[in-house]
């Protein structure tokens, strides 16, 4: 049975991707490679980007412990983070529509080298101390999962404030073997144009890298309240009932399988830890 991704993001807000691209001015550049020095007789050619990455732990928790086990992740999780110099963590919880009791945290891969290392909570509180932080999160977890994202940039909408949103709704989308470049193809010609076009807040677009099927597409689409969710497919909003069926029907073949939650982003379970605004203290 294939695995999907229940998606965010944010985080999407989520990570390399999401966590810069809502609290960074210009989170959705992607990183250059140093560029050499440009031989004397030579044009200077622009070097590659180097792709962008990002962890996505998917975790289900035993039915009525949710409290439980978001004070878990603040008084033990967070810190334990933090000691170890962890700088961006983007927190999500299914909100209202989805599968329940499943909590998403996006973290930023600065290198796969990072992975020849110890982790962060063994890095914090070493060996004996990692072993029981584990063990007092079993008591939570019913289920975990981790995948690679990889960021594309360039089949996203770069969110308009550096605010983290308060919704998002993630789109799981399996396309057919071989078919990426088309989807794609649909995305930039198509998809973004409209989707810019009903002004949404941002749009995400992440590709599985590791850890899962690699022709799954995650595509986060930016909110701020479920009024604005209600007020319909930002497709048809764009181009009319008719011309949203026209841009589904071109995907007939492409992509096999889609399905969406919406998302809560939870600041207090996120780092860095944001402060209040002066009018909700």
């Amino acid at each position: 049975m294939r695995k999907h991704i229940p998606t965010i993001t944010l985080f999407v807000a989520l990570s390399a991707l999401l966590l810069s691209a809502l609290l960074a001015p210009s989170g959705l550049a992607q990183k250059k490679a140093p560029a050499k020095a440009p031989a004397k007789d030579k044009p200077a050619a622009q070097a590659p980007a180097a792709p962008q990455f990002m962890s996505v732990q998917v975790v289900r928790i035993h039915p009525g412990m949710g409290n439980e086990y978001q004070e878990f992740l603040r008084t033990e999780t967070l810190p334990a983070l933090q000691k170890a110099g962890v700088k961006m963590r983007s927190a999500w919880v299914r909100a209202v529509f989805g599968e329940a009791n499943e909590y998403v945290a996006v973290m930023p891969i600065e290198s796969m080298a990072q992975y020849d290392s110890p982790g962060p909570i063994v890095r914090a509180l070493g060996e004996e101390g990692a072993r029981a932080y584990g063990a007092k999160a079993a008591r939570f977890i019913a289920s975990s999962h981790t995948f690679c994202l990889q960021a594309r940039p360039d089949l996203s909408i770069e969110p308009k404030t550096n605010e983290p949103p308060k919704l998002a709704i993630g789109f799981d989308v399996s396309v057919a073997p071989g078919r990426a470049l088309d989807y794609e193809s649909i995305i930039k010609t198509d998809f973004l144009p409209a989707l810019k076009k009903a002004d949404l807040k941002g749009v995400l677009v992440s590709r599985v890298a590791f850890g899962g099927d690699t022709n799954q597409y995650v595509v986060i689409a930016l909110y701020d309240s479920f009024a604005e969710i209600g007020k319909g497919s930002p497709l048809v909003r764009a181009l009319g009932q008719e011309g949203a069926n026209r841009l589904s029907q071109k995907t007939a073949g492409i992509v096999l399988h889609s399905e969406n939650a919406v998302w809560r982003y939870v600041p207090e379970l996120s780092l860095p830890q944001l402060a209040p605004k002066a009018e909700n203290r």
